[in-house]
């Protein structure tokens, strides 16, 4: 071995005496997800057919549950090497690439996505491998994720040979194998749940900004005098409404006590958040001049999402626990049912214009919402 090569091992291997914090290392990770969920959504308003649609769900799926595997390593464990937070950075490129080559409606690479998202599995595996020297205490919960992890890059490096039939079969195995993990990946009380519920709420204010995001490539993409400038304040109220709802009512409720509802909790964000994800693409098609009356295909890609939406919020109090959160689950089922309803009314008088869906959103979510409130004030103690 030469000396610059001993030279190298030493500098990958060493701690980082002068960096910047852990904190800002996910931050930046995070960037990544961002433009991944701006290439997936795109890839959805281009092609909003059923098959695409499934096809950038479970796409979108595996981009959060990659996020959400290093989030609960970063949870407890501080990356203080130099070659695991290059591997995160590495990470980050290969997440971005998975979400690129999912979109076929620029060209077909979709049979890369599955390999790719194998990789990035693999360097969250090695992640937690290399954890265990430095806190072995977590040994069962580290080497727990670590296997279920490669289990499920295996079964994804396979998803060429499933054909475009069987395409989902893996990748629903495999997702599943991940965001339902046994009882050994106990979410207990040595997990910090101060860091876990910042993390969600910051990655709930990525996807919702996502939704500004894509309402401002929307807009800039047309004359100003052919955008429906009616429809934009529709969209923010929204997105404001959903926001307030999330952190007023979830985050500041915490992380519930007991592991079970710890592993609801953590579960139920992923229907949530990815459904904000496609209600930036229905939300934008409100300002599209393009678009002069609410279809089917339309209709579900506002309404759904909030049907979804609601439904975890409800999923979500009820594992928090308490009366209060029951209390809240039932407003929050209530406006699942009054959406799904509305829906249905739409579909009917189809001719409405497209702004009707968003005004029905603000009209149920805004009665929760301020519904909600007045369960908190009569509350004894928040």
């Amino acid at each position: 071995m030469t000396a610059d090569q001993r030279s190298s091992q030493r500098f990958l291997g060493r701690r980082l005496r002068a960096g910047p914090d852990q904190s800002w290392l996910e931050l930046f990770y995070d960037l990544s997800f961002v433009a991944s969920i701006v290439v997936l959504t795109g890839s959805y308003s281009r092609d909003k057919s059923w098959s695409n649609s499934m096809w950038i769900l479970l796409v979108a799926c595996g981009v959060w549950v990659a996020w959400l595997e290093t989030t609960l390593l970063t949870n407890r464990t501080t990356l203080t090497r130099v070659w695991p937070r290059v591997l995160t950075v590495v990470q980050m490129a290969l997440v971005l690439v998975m979400s690129i080559t999912a979109d076929d409606t620029t060209g077909d690479h979709t049979e890369l996505t599955g390999p790719l998202f194998a990789v990035v599995l693999v360097t969250i595996a090695v992640q937690y491998f290399a954890a265990l020297r430095q806190q072995p205490e977590h040994r069962t919960y580290l080497t727990h994720h670590a296997t279920r992890v490669l289990l499920a890059a295996a079964i994804f490096a396979a998803t060429p040979l499933y054909g475009d039939l069987w395409f989902w079969v893996p990748w629903v195995i495999g997702l599943a194998l991940i965001v339902f993990p046994g009882r050994a990946s106990n979410v207990d009380e040595t997990i910090d749940g101060h860091h876990l519920v910042h993390r969600f709420g910051e990655f709930t204010i990525i996807v919702l900004g996502e939704a500004f995001l894509k309402i401002g490539l929307v807009a800039s993409e047309e004359p100003l005098d052919r955008v429906d400038l009616i429809g934009l304040p529709l969209t923010f109220a929204v997105i404001y409404v959903i926001w307030w709802l999330y952190f007023t009512d979830i985050s500041p409720s915490g992380l519930p006590d007991s592991t079970e509802r710890r592993r609801w909790w953590i579960a139920a964000h992923l229907p949530l958040q990815v459904s904000l994800m496609s209600l930036a693409v229905g939300l934008s098609l409100i300002l599209n001049p393009e678009v002069n009356a609410v279809d089917a295909k339309y209709m579900r890609m506002i309404l759904v999402p909030l049907i979804v939406i609601s439904a975890s919020f409800a999923v979500l109090n009820i594992s928090i626990g308490g009366l209060l959160a029951r209390r809240r689950a039932a407003v929050h089922g209530a406006a699942a049912v009054l959406l799904l309803v509305a829906f249905g009314v739409l579909q009917v008088f189809g001719r409405l214009h497209e702004a009707t869906a968003a005004i029905a959103a603000i009209a149920v979510l805004g009665g929760a919402a301020m519904v909600i409130r007045r369960l908190d004030d009569a509350a004894p103690e928040r």
